[in-house]
């Protein structure tokens, strides 16, 4: 299934119930209307026809919904909404037009398509119910004498001005907001991408494990036949060639079997949920970046508790401190320094850089998702450090920002 391609925010039984409730409420104010209201018989049949149109689309939603996915395309819900734009609109010209009070009920479906289809399909729901605005301004079936409004015809205009500001506006309003949402989505998509990646590795690492222990032996027992066959007089001159080759394929083996043994920690931050010292932490953390942006000095201070402190490194543990420390990176004037502390019942891990430090507002607000420390308006929304603030919580932690001749950021764990 492409989801790119599916509108995702209905199931089946959602988007049926809807509708039979919309049908129910046409229905029964229908019915009230014919019932209190001296309503020509032509019209009440024509609106129980109109009526009946929708509870048609409700069987033809559920035809579609239970033949694939279970799910609408974004087309399909494109195409249901102009459908009740059209109903709404026929049904509205029927009893009273702009005369009728439930006619801002032709909003509903501007508001769905503004806050969930593309731009382009937005652009032609709103031009379709603008259209049908004006026809029913122009064309309708009024209302019983008994309780048909004396509107002025200054009036009138100001209905249907106001029915085409607020179409304008809804949509606007709900695309606008909309967006945010959609990015504070993606941006946790991402992440939650980038954390399903590290835990696969962590599978490829355990298997990579499991492979150094189990093919040890099956390699000594080669080693030792191939050196019987080495000190074979006749096997040398026969095979002499193949048997060397063996042996070199053999040593790269075991050279690749040493690599994959061999403790990662002191090269780069382990992509294993794996135990080590805060200290250790800090050290490896330091010197990963370090290796990779030499223009910054960044170096690390520990205290003696952090020593005897083990931490579980986890793949959120990771995440969160790469962008920390990419963020610090980009401020940064010529160092970073990362400490780590340990005082009572917590420890502590600090990110200290020597740039213009937070501003006020962002400090206040830090937490949430639509405030950068980044100066561009538009460009970085402060999801980075907001997904970040979301990990270090879910493992228990808190953070902090500060001002500290620089930024500075701190991380807490209790003991």
């Amino acid at each position: 299934m492409d989801t790119a391609k599916k509108f995702l925010f209905v199931n089946s039984s959602d988007f049926i119930l809807i509708r039979l409730i919309a049908f129910a409420g046409q229905s029964i104010t229908i019915g009230f209307s014919q019932y209190f209201f001296d309503f020509l018989p032509q019209v009440a049949w024509l609106s129980w026809g109109v009526a009946l149109l929708l509870l048609l689309s409700v069987g033809l939603a559920y035809y579609l919904l239970n033949k694939g996915d279970k799910i609408l395309t974004e087309k399909q819900i494109f195409l249901f909404l102009c459908f009740d734009i059209l109903q709404i609109s026929i049904l509205i010209s029927f009893n009273g037009g702009y005369t009728n009070p439930f006619i801002f009920i032709i909003l509903a479906p501007i508001a769905i398509a503004a806050s969930y289809l593309t731009l382009e399909r937005i652009i032609v729901i709103l031009s379709l119910a603008l259209v049908c605005f004006a026809l029913i301004f122009n064309f309708f079936i009024d209302l019983p004498e008994m309780v048909r409004p004396n509107i002025s015809i200054q009036y009138s205009i100001g209905i249907m001005i106001s029915l085409f500001v607020s179409s304008i506006f809804l949509v606007f309003y709900l695309y606008y907001f909309s967006l945010n949402y959609k990015s504070t989505q993606k941006a946790y998509e991402l992440a939650s991408k980038q954390l399903q990646d590290e835990k696969e590795l962590l599978k490829v690492g355990g298997l990579a494990a499991a492979a150094v222990h189990e093919l040890g032996t099956p390699l000594n027992t080669i080693n030792l036949i191939i050196g019987d066959f080495d000190q074979d007089q006749q096997l040398q001159k026969k095979y002499g060639n193949d048997i060397d080759t063996l042996k070199v394929e053999l040593d790269r083996c075991k050279a690749i079997l040493k690599e994959l043994s061999t403790n990662p920690e002191s090269k780069e931050i382990s992509n294993e949920i794996s135990n080590m010292s805060l200290d250790a932490y800090v050290q490896s953390l330091s010197e990963q970046f370090r290796s990779n942006y030499k223009a910054i000095d960044i170096d690390y201070r520990s205290d003696d508790n952090s020593k005897n402190i083990n931490i579980q490194i986890t793949p959120e543990l990771n995440i969160a401190m790469n962008n920390i420390i990419k963020n610090a990176i980009s401020f940064a004037e010529k160092e970073i320094l990362i400490i780590s502390e340990s005082e009572g019942s917590q420890y502590t891990i600090k990110i200290r850089d020597d740039g213009p430090g937070f501003d006020k507002k962002f400090i206040a607000n830090f937490g949430k998702p639509f405030y950068s420390s980044r100066p561009e308006k538009g460009v970085n929304m402060g999801l980075g450090l907001f997904i970040t603030k979301q990990m270090i919580e879910n493992l228990n932690g808190e953070i902090l920002v500060q001002n500290n001749n620089g930024a500075e950021v701190t991380l807490l764990w209790q003991i």
